[in-house]
């Protein structure tokens, strides 16, 4: 699959990315080097607050009224999201505007204006209650697993940041920390369009070869392993229990990282993987389920979860425990394995079929500097896996070291003691 790409560092050191891909349609997007993994504590959830902000208003489009107005005469609407250790900006736009749309991003990204921070503020803080109940009480398990994976980094903290400190934020701090941030080396900016690589990049270079330079900012390192399990059993009223079992992992870098892709699929990747055939075929256990890897460029997040009534969860402890086990006991092969093949594939292709995809695929590496690879290297890769690969990462993430396990929801005391018991004797004995 030969996919045309190119890109080229400015010398503000904003790197461009371009990706010639046939259609009507053409994409824009801006990975930033900000997220909570660049926040002091007093600052957590600024990177957040400060994305919500961009789309305010610039120079030329003084309100929110007015950059969304733009923005819809070209495409879609703006889109962007935050997370651990980036933020990341969209705009899928018609292919003959997409000069237009370089424009407003960049004029956005460049200068905003942080105006009607007061509505803007009202809106983050009625995200924010998604992560506590009605008494303020963090019951998140996304962020209840993070802070025990990551104790001594700020990758542990919530995205969102605490109520208080989400009142407290000013146009100061937004400004500071844009400033700090925004700057030519922590942006990756990518166009996917029917376009040459080359000519994409020339229509990059002008709007983007505006925006300020400054140093890079480098992340923290991720910090200390847990040195025994971490179990955090938190009542609350809800109907079911969110139970979460996460291993911390080396990041998407490593050299095992196709082997932690492929284990994950083995979990979860249809209904034939082993995770639904098990907890949900032959038990009945859970409709909700899933196994994720949440990766960064040195470390990751290897994750079982599934939402259970009361009365299920510690057996749900149960059998997460043993489906991690059998992949060390009993790795991938054959027409299992096979089949995760295909799937790696298969993911990857439909991944190529998208702007958005190709975007991920060709820009975001950009962002930590790996080389991205194309489709058929990465194909290769997992190619190359063995079932011995596979039992031996397995054997080295699914061990008590890193380990959390969380529940979240209305446990007796007796299930609560009991799912503490599991976790707690998690280890290579099984």
């Amino acid at each position: 699959m030969n996919i045309p790409s190119a890109h080229r560092r400015l010398t503000n050191g904003v790197t461009l990315v371009a990706v010639e891909r046939p259609g009507a349609t053409a994409l824009l997007s801006v990975d930033v080097r900000v997220g909570a993994r660049y926040e002091a504590p007093t600052d957590a959830g600024l990177s957040h607050f400060l994305e919500h902000m961009i789309f305010q208003g610039c120079a030329g489009f003084p309100t929110p009224g007015a950059v969304n107005d733009a923005a819809e005469r070209m495409g879609a609407a703006l889109d962007a999201s935050t997370s651990r250790d980036h933020t990341r900006f969209e705009h899928a736009v018609a292919a003959d505007r997409l000069s237009d749309s370089v424009g407003l991003v960049a004029a956005l990204l460049r200068a905003p204006a942080f105006v009607d921070i007061e509505a803007e503020r009202s809106i983050i803080l009625e995200e924010g209650l998604d992560e506590v109940d009605e008494a303020g009480r963090l019951v998140d398990p996304d962020t209840l697993t993070r802070a025990a994976l990551w104790p001594d980094s700020p990758l542990g903290q919530s995205v969102i940041g605490d109520r208080a400190r989400v009142e407290a934020f000013d146009v100061s701090d937004l400004r500071r920390h844009h400033a700090r941030h925004y700057v030519g080396p922590n942006l990756v900016v990518t166009a996917v369009g029917p376009a040459p690589p080359e000519a994409l990049l020339d229509l990059l270079a002008g709007p983007f070869g505006d925006h300020p330079g400054g140093p890079r900012v480098e992340p923290a390192p991720p910090g200390r392993m847990p040195g025994h399990p971490v179990v955090s059993v938190v009542p609350d009223g809800r109907s079911q229990c969110e139970c979460r079992f996460v291993f911390r992992t080396p990041g998407s870098s490593d050299p095992d990282a196709p082997a932690l892709q492929m284990l994950r699929l083995a979990l979860d990747d249809g209904l034939a993987s082993r995770m639904h055939r098990r907890l949900g075929a032959e038990l009945g256990l859970a409709y909700e389920q899933w196994a994720s890897w949440e990766r960064y460029a040195d470390t990751g997040a290897f994750e079982l979860a599934a939402v259970v009534s009361p009365a299920k969860a510690v057996t749900l402890a149960d059998e997460a425990y043993r489906l991690v086990r059998g992949l060390v006991d009993d790795p991938p092969s054959g027409d299992e394995l096979e089949r995760l093949r295909f799937r790696a594939r298969w993911s990857l292709q439909l991944m190529a079929d998208s702007a958005e995809g190709l975007s991920l695929l060709y820009g975001s590496p950009h962002l930590y500097e790996q080389a991205p690879r194309s489709v058929a290297e990465r194909w290769a890769l997992f190619d190359r896996v063995t079932p011995a690969d596979l039992g031996r990462v397995a054997d080295a993430i699914f061990v008590p070291e890193g380990h959390v396990a969380c529940s979240v929801g209305p446990l007796s005391k007796t299930a609560r003691r009991d799912f503490r018991a599991r976790a707690q004797r998690f280890g290579r004995a099984g």
